[in-house]
């Protein structure tokens, strides 16, 4: 067969456009991959449709009992927030604020990014989020799993020593966050936070069924409170040598 160098450079042509072009819809999947998962994370925190000072929850922790708690509720189009603060961040008392979303979709997976999450918290946004600890808690509460980290926040010129927290249930219809603040200059204590989580209780009805129904089933729950420092994974088998050949 004689060799046709046109034939091969047409060919050639061809399939750098065929490359090429399937590059651009790689690239184009990818994009909206991403813009679809800024805008479920975003939703959350663009204009609510709707607000409410209605409180669904109360803490019956002896550590908040003191200070008068605030709420707020609101829908959003991903679903629904309420946030439920005792004192604030930028005062010398205690601050311990409880963030609840319930998602419109309970049933569609999402995987929480702590660091995420945190940023998100607007709060902490007008302060001065110092630094996260690179050593994390985990926290255990009859709801279930919470992940926690100290970091120190830096209000009108007072800094305090503060602990972030973020839910690992085993359920997608609700999730928590928020943080816990001392009073000026004192240090939190990760198991104090464990336990008032573990003291949730409801006050209201919930917009979800399935939040209602989770909360409900988890309240029947002994009590349980515990914080340990998050283990590493290490293989623990002795090392083998190397198989000679």
């Amino acid at each position: 067969m004689p060799f046709d160098q046109n034939h091969i450079a047409t060919v050639g042509g061809y399939a750098g456009k065929a490359v090429r072009y399937s590059f651009y819809a790689a690239g184009t999947v990818m994009f909206a991959l991403i813009a679809i998962g800024v805008v479920r994370i975003s939703s959350f925190f663009s204009q609510p449709s709707s607000v409410s000072t209605k409180a669904s929850f109360q803490i019956a922790s002896p550590d908040l009992a003191r200070l008068s708690p605030t709420a707020t509720s609101a829908k959003f189009n991903a679903g629904w927030q309420e946030v439920l603060q005792h004192g604030r961040i930028y005062d010398r008392d205690t601050d311990f604020t409880l963030v609840v979303n319930m998602p419109a979709n309970p049933g569609t997976p999402v995987v929480r990014d702590y660091s995420s999450e945190m940023s998100s918290l607007r709060p902490l946004l007008r302060s001065t989020y110092m630094g996260a600890s690179t050593t994390y808690y985990d926290l255990q509460t009859r709801f279930g799993p919470v992940r926690a980290a100290s970091f120190q926040a830096n209000s009108d010129g007072q800094t305090k020593l503060c602990v972030s927290y973020l839910s690992r249930f085993e359920t997608e219809a609700v999730y928590l966050k928020g943080w816990l603040c001392e009073a000026s200059g004192a240090r939190p204590n990760f198991h104090t936070l464990a336990c008032m989580l573990d003291r949730i209780a409801l006050k209201g009805m919930l917009p979800t069924a399935a939040a209602q129904a989770f909360f409900e089933e988890r309240m029947k729950r002994s009590a349980r409170c515990s914080a340990e420092p998050v283990s590493q994974t290490t293989d623990t088998r002795p090392a083998r040598p190397p198989k000679r050949l």
